[in-house]
């Protein structure tokens, strides 16, 4: 267990964002991090569920090393946000599975250069903390890439800044940082059809198994 943030690295408008957020996490919540060791060494593909505003910031707290995050291009119509995000190294992608060749080359392309990236396999945020059905894109990309897949799961962010833009506060939020999943686990094989969605679906298995630490839910 570990209640610091790491020292970020990287240009200033990240670390700046970062610890912008960090600011609103220890205002509104306490958060708690833990599986600090299970963070490989190399690039990987953080894989996380998605509840809050605040999940494309807070899974840069589980590293010093800057990430690049995969966010829905809807989510840059507003200047500002559009710039928060960009300082965060967002990579923009549409919605459903078409048109999105060039964006899975981009993080195909940055893997191989080093550096790891977010990204949550449902979507979209959910409304409530349960889990959704991941997306095959992501099972191709987890596949694709050949680098480790860390499974992250937090709990209480859907109680700040949740899908309905509502602040809140007052709340213990965990965020949970799984073992590593190699491709090789969740890998059906080349013959399956449902290759891509069978992949995803064990990235989600993974990431739905992760559990509060036992002291916090006293």
């Amino acid at each position: 267990m570990k209640n610091l943030y790491p020292k970020f690295e990287g240009k200033y408008t990240y670390k700046a964002s970062l610890y912008l957020a960090q600011i609103i996490c220890d205002v509104f919540a306490r958060i708690d991090i833990s599986g600090y060791e299970n963070v490989p060494d190399g690039p990987c593909i953080v894989a996380a569920n998605h509840v809050s505003y605040l999940d494309p910031f807070s899974m840069g707290f589980i590293d010093e090393r800057e990430f690049s995050v995969v966010a829905r291009d809807t989510l840059m119509k507003n200047a500002l946000a559009k710039k928060i995000l960009t300082s965060l190294n967002a990579i923009p992608i549409k919605r459903g599975q078409s048109n999105n060749l060039g964006v899975f080359r981009e993080m195909l392309s940055q893997i191989k250069a080093g550096r790891s990236i977010i990204i949550f396999p449902e979507g979209t945020r959910s409304a409530d903390g349960s889990l959704q059905r991941g997306k095959a894109g992501v099972g191709f990309l987890a596949l694709k890439a050949g680098v480790p897949i860390l499974p992250v799961r937090t709990f209480g962010f859907e109680d700040v800044l949740p899908r309905s833009g509502k602040l809140g506060g007052g709340v213990r939020i965990d965020m949970v940082i799984g073992k590593p999943i190699s491709p090789a686990e969740i890998d059906p094989g080349r013959d399956d059809p449902d290759r891509a969605q069978k992949a995803v679906d064990a990235i989600m298995q993974r990431i739905g198994v992760l559990q509060k630490p036992r002291f916090n839910q006293l």
